[in-house]
């Protein structure tokens, strides 16, 4: 599954590059200073093993040829994009030793949801860094930056500029876990109630970081989770639940509705954000490909 991935992943990359430049005026320069990210396993870079130090091999194998803070094998999509973009990879805003945020930071943490959990890590495995306390961390940091930048203090050389929000890219890939943990337990049905919350949460967000001076925003959808193993294995169901690619039917059809109502959702917070760019980014299309045609992508 690795090397399809990796086969994959430019091909993802060119897509989001050809987003975001497609969707700067033309008339300006599309130039980002920063990126600060938002998320869960998919996009955490070290958060959650900053917080909770014990990951080991074979994290990392592919790239880092060691465990690099990625619950991967090599690297994700945020670390293309930055790359992309001319910058260094995102340092996590919960590593003490080794950071430099001078191009952004990453607040994602794997495990973490959009909602706030109601139940620990130890007993459920969901991260307690849900997207409001990322959102406090990405208050926090930026309150800190304009205070070193006015008393002048020790710490410039690994800071972003104070001018440095209004420029940058803020990028959301989170939701997966808010959809997937209670699964097992209320079923498709029980979680599709509380899915316009979780999409609220994040039309939110964008709404707060854009009253502190953000203006451009990247939102992933949700990934075709119905053709998960880790799902298939773990939800009960019988053989007329599944499609002809071997993927949950129900399940599908949520994700479906959940990227739907997300879409809809990011285009009303757009027409309320004056000079505000909000892109929503299918990468449901692309990953839901490698499931149903992966002899086509190198297997």
């Amino acid at each position: 599954m690795s090397s399809v991935l990796n086969k994959r992943i430019p091909l993802s990359l060119l897509t989001v590059i050809t987003v975001i430049f497609s969707s700067c005026k033309a008339d300006s320069k599309c130039e980002f200073k920063a990126i600060f990210n938002f998320g869960d396993s998919n996009s955490d870079t070290g958060g959650f093993w900053a917080a909770f130090p014990a990951q080991s091999g074979p994290w990392g194998m592919t790239y880092f040829k060691k465990p690099a803070g990625r619950a991967s094998d090599g690297r994700l999509i945020i670390d293309f994009l930055a790359e992309s973009l001319g910058m260094p990879f995102l340092s996590p805003y919960l590593q003490s030793i080794g950071s430099d945020f001078r191009h952004g930071a990453n607040f994602a943490t794997l495990a973490s949801t959009v909602l706030l959990p109601n139940t620990s890590l130890f007993v459920s495995g969901i991260s307690p860094f849900s997207l409001a306390i990322q959102l406090n961390q990405m208050k926090q940091f930026k309150v800190r930056v304009d205070e070193v930048h006015s008393s002048g203090r020790a710490g410039l050389h690994i800071l972003p500029s104070s001018n440095v929000f209004g420029k940058s890219l803020y990028t959301f890939y989170i939701g997966q876990n808010d959809f997937t943990s209670n699964l097992a337990s209320i079923g498709v049905d029980g979680v599709k109630q509380y899915l316009p919350q979780v999409i609220g949460q994040i039309a939110g967000t964008i709404k707060e970081i854009y009253g502190i001076g953000g203006r451009t925003f990247l939102v992933l959808n949700l990934a075709p989770v119905g053709c998960y193993p880790a799902i298939l294995t773990g939800y009960t169901h019988s053989s007329s639940d599944l499609d002809k690619f071997g993927c949950l039917i129900p399940v599908k059809k949520a994700v479906e509705y959940y990227n739907s109502l997300l879409k809809k959702t990011l285009s009303e917070t757009r027409t309320e954000l004056k000079n505000a760019t909000i892109i929503y980014l299918d990468t449901h299309k692309t990953l839901l490909d490698l499931f149903q045609y992966p002899k086509s992508h190198g297997t």
